[in-house]
């Protein structure tokens, strides 16, 4: 039976109990079990399937409690932005403009997330925008790195745990849907474990060119069986785009 086949019996299966509201068992790994391919060995765990923010926050802070490490002109702009919103101006926004959200911020999106784990690479795949990201595994990041909205990414495990390093990212991009901003010398590591039927990820923003040091912030996903990505259209000419006083236009 093919890959594809075994995945759409099994999206196919899951949907069938799921519409009859009769609860939907989880299999031993928890994960989607049609979309995690052969080869890869029974010791990392199955983070393939659909999987889902479990606590929406708009900003994105240290989870120790201590305050973000900020350069001087990082925290200008985001209190510049705050300002600006609470005026009922708010400043440009690159998703307003159907730009890719970008990592880190993407972690923090309330839209679902599909995992698809391949012996060489493991695959990001999101709704909003229909985006996704390649994580080539047990590889190096190549000399020059073209800067791109996700950067580019490398992984291995290190036992259940799996860590991303992701270099090579455009600066206009946002941290957060707060307005974080971040220079194009930003160095992202993730540290993904699976925990019952969640996923705790952990990254750590090391920027020298808007933090005075790095910093670590954390979210948790929540494994959705039940749910499959629905079509998320962003277009040009989008009403909501700020206009250069900073108003939204409304046509």
């Amino acid at each position: 039976m093919s890959f594809v086949l075994r995945a759409f019996i099994c999206a196919a299966g899951l949907t069938a109990f799921a519409a009859t509201g009769v609860a939907v068992e989880k299999p031993p790994e928890m994960g989607d079990p049609g979309l995690r391919q052969a080869g890869i060995p029974d010791s990392v765990p199955n983070i393939s399937g659909m999987w889902q923010l479990k606590q929406y926050i708009r900003q994105i802070k240290p989870f120790d409690g201590s305050e973000t490490p900020w350069q001087p002109w990082t925290l200008e702009a985001f209190k510049q932005r705050a300002v600006a919103e609470a005026a009922g101006k708010p400043m440009y926004d690159p998703n307003a403009d159907c730009q890719p959200s970008g990592l880190p911020r993407v972690i923090t999106a309330p839209y679902p997330h599909e995992i698809i784990q391949t012996p060489n690479e493991i695959i990001f795949a999101v709704e909003v925008m229909h985006t996704f990201r390649i994580v080539h595994m047990n590889s190096k990041h190549p000399e020059h790195v073209e800067p791109g909205h996700f950067g580019h990414s490398i992984g291995h495990w290190e036992g259940d745990t799996l860590v991303i390093d992701t270099v090579g990212f455009v600066k206009q991009t946002q941290i957060d849907e707060a307005g974080t901003l971040h220079s194009d010398k930003m160095h992202l590591i993730q540290r993904i474990k699976k925990v019952n039927d969640t996923l705790e990820i952990e990254f750590t923003i090391d920027d020298p060119g808007a933090f005075t040091k790095p910093w670590t912030a954390k979210r948790v996903w929540q494994w959705r069986p039940d749910i499959r990505f629905s079509e998320y259209v962003c277009e040009e000419n989008n009403r909501n785009v700020p206009g250069a006083d900073g108003a939204l236009r409304n046509f």
